[in-house]
């Protein structure tokens, strides 16, 4: 499909002229008035409502200087007729199209398909606007909670679309710090500080929304919710397994090609969990990063902005000043009384920004003993490496010890045996060793609604069993024995 075709061979034009700020504005007034969050559904978009959002647009005076400049008093019929005239250009390149009401068949106006998405466009890109605080990651959460409720696959499909957009909501907060910092860098160019967008971010932007969102409202709490969610996904057994993958497939035909002969369920329960994984290992980091740096970049401008005055009021401004009025010897002169002056001085650095320890360079280093290898010696170090590694388990050697437990059908951690602290330690990372990578091929994990109590720790008690071979595997391994 052509996009610049008719009637939008010129879509872009109105936002060209000098009024494109005005113009832009309306448009995004038009949005929030048409399809935003207050908008009145029951309103049908008329020219006269078209004509009252351009004219309320007309009443903040900047825009106002944009459409007629900062002249003398506009009249009101000056007002409308540059209205009417926005109104005419917006509809001949495409933005707005003519409509009519099915019911009474009144003509009246509507965003075109093209309009309504960059004029939406143009009302995300204002910072002011409401925003939820991680609202795609509890969106996923809650679309998960719903399939496992009621089966439905279109659940899955939207949870695995909101986890999509997760990445990209923790992406456009680290943009929003890189063009803060951005601004400090301009700012600091121009020789000013910009303290009063700092002093806004701190006790608005960042005490209303950050500080609560790095809390209270963690990527990381609901990164451990979801995980719980797609663990229940997971174990569904082969018959809901396969209605499942059935309605899939119906419902998105492009997974028959991305999954390549893998469950479609299981395809889209990994793909969510990485791209979660993604957003809290990776993006929250950087955003945290990102925060510190700005923090750190205003700090040291303004440091630098109260300790060095190079303003033409200060006395450092006006002896250069004094100087490049006067002729050359003159100025050799002061320099020269500036030196014997300063000769006498006695320069020291301040403690508080030392970044290195100050040391007496006369004093002696103190003498080492020599060092001394016995028996005593070797059996500390092997003692103390005894203790580092005496719980240190990997998931392999925690799933090696968990198998023999399993030959007889499912158990639960309450019914594993605790003897010794080092079972103990086991008992307590054998859900993790089931969830890793090469767990949730030998193993599922299921949360049950009991407890399991052991002389060593209270925890929520786990049903495991081991992962059932799926045909391709059993086949593969028959004709590697085979062969």
């Amino acid at each position: 499909m052509m996009f610049f075709a008719h009637p939008r061979e010129h879509f872009f034009r109105p936002l060209t002229h000098d009024n494109r700020e005005l113009c832009a504005a309306v448009l995004r007034a038009l949005h929030e008035r048409v399809h935003g969050s207050n908008a009145d559904y029951a309103e049908v978009l008329t020219r006269e409502l078209v004509l009252e959002v351009i004219q309320h647009a007309l009443a903040d005076p900047a825009l106002r200087g944009l459409a007629f400049g900062h002249g003398p008093t506009v009249r009101a019929e000056e007002e409308r007729t540059y209205a009417s005239d926005l109104l005419r250009k917006l509809k001949e390149h495409g933005w707005l199209e003519d409509y009519r009401d099915p019911i009474d068949l009144r003509p009246t106006l509507k965003l075109s398909r093209a309009g309504k998405a960059f004029s939406e466009t143009f009302a995300n890109l204002d910072d002011s606007r409401t925003k939820t605080r991680q609202r795609n990651m509890r969106s996923a959460r809650k679309a998960l909670a719903a399939f496992i409720a009621i089966r439905d696959a279109d659940e899955l499909l939207d949870a695995h679309e909101f986890a999509s957009r997760v990445v990209q909501d923790l992406q456009d907060d680290i943009e929003y710090f890189r063009h803060l910092i951005q601004s400090l860098t301009r700012e600091a160019l121009a020789q000013k500080v910009a303290w009063n967008e700092f002093n806004d971010f701190i006790e608005k932007r960042f005490a209303r929304e950050y500080a609560v969102r790095l809390v209270a409202d963690s990527a990381e709490r609901h990164r451990g919710q979801i995980s719980e969610a797609l663990e229940d996904v997971r174990t569904l057994d082969g018959e809901q397994r396969a209605l499942v993958d059935a309605h899939l497939l119906q419902r998105a035909s492009w997974l028959e090609q991305t999954t390549q002969g893998r469950s479609p369920m299981l395809w889209l329960a990994d793909r969510i969990e990485s791209m979660v994984e993604a957003a809290c290992g990776l993006k929250l980091p950087m955003l945290r990063s990102e925060m510190s740096n700005y923090v750190r970049r205003f700090t040291s401008l303004l440091r630098q902005a109260l300790s060095l005055d190079y303003g033409a009021e200060s006395p450092l401004g006006r002896n250069m000043a004094w100087l490049k009025e006067k002729p050359q010897p003159a100025r050799e002169g002061l320099l020269d009384a500036l030196g014997r002056r300063l000769a006498t001085s006695e320069i020291r650095l301040p403690g508080g920004v030392l970044r290195w320890t100050v040391r007496d360079r006369e004093s002696e280093a103190a003498a080492q003993a020599p060092l001394v290898v016995d028996e005593a010696s070797r059996l500390n170090a092997l003692l103390r490496r005894a203790e580092a590694e005496a719980f240190a388990f990997s998931d392999q050697q925690v799933l090696q010890s968990l198998l023999p437990h399993l030959q007889g059908g499912p158990i639960t951690l309450a019914a594993l045996p605790v003897d010794t602290a080092e079972d103990a330690v086991r008992v307590l990372h054998a859900v993790g060793a089931a969830r890793s990578k090469e767990g949730r091929r030998l193993l599922q994990a299921r949360k049950t609604a009991g407890q399991v109590s052991t002389p060593y720790f209270l925890a929520d008690d786990y049903e495991l069993r081991v992962e059932p071979m799926d045909e391709m595997d059993v086949t593969s391994g028959k004709a590697s024995r085979g062969h």
